[in-house]
């Protein structure tokens, strides 16, 4: 059996290794419980807005406050070890609860309650529509009250 590459085996400690594959140079890609490992970064699941696996490629978007503008990694995966499938598994039960919000005519955002392990409250996050201005202190304010109802509402 081929032994596990040391860049695969190197995580933070008290991280257990779900999955992993290796690009092509060699690049290690590894999945936790609690991030996503490759070419260096360390990105917790609640930092990721989105990913996307057609193989071979992976592509982590990270998270940011408008949507879609985050920075794009893209991994050209040689050997998979159920790593895709790990991915998508974390990333979708980190988020607990999304909601779609309206300020009318003056865009949009959403709210989303990402869970982060050890911690027993959710994480909440408002990512804004592209075009929509989050620097506006009413419609800032608006979404701030919203998540504090959806706090209350859902107790967590």
């Amino acid at each position: 059996m081929k032994r596990l590459p040391a860049a695969v085996r190197a995580l933070e400690v008290g991280e257990r290794r779900l999955a992993w594959g290796l690009c092509a140079d060699g690049t290690a890609l590894v999945a936790s419980a609690g991030a996503f490992y490759g070419g260096g970064l360390r990105l917790p699941w609640v930092e990721i807005e989105r990913a996307g696996w057609a193989a071979p490629v992976l592509t982590v978007v990270e998270a940011s406050e408008v949507e879609g503008s985050g920075a794009v990694h893209v991994f050209e995966v040689d050997s998979d070890f159920r790593l895709a499938e790990a991915v998508r598994t974390c990333l979708t039960s980190s988020v607990a609860w999304s909601d779609h919000r309206t300020f009318g005519s003056a865009g949009s955002v959403r709210l989303v309650g990402r869970r982060v392990p050890g911690q027993e409250l959710l994480t909440w996050q408002q990512v804004w529509a592209p075009g929509t201005d989050r620097f506006d202190p009413a419609l800032r304010a608006r979404a701030d009250a919203w998540v504090l109802e959806l706090r209350k509402e859902l107790k967590i």
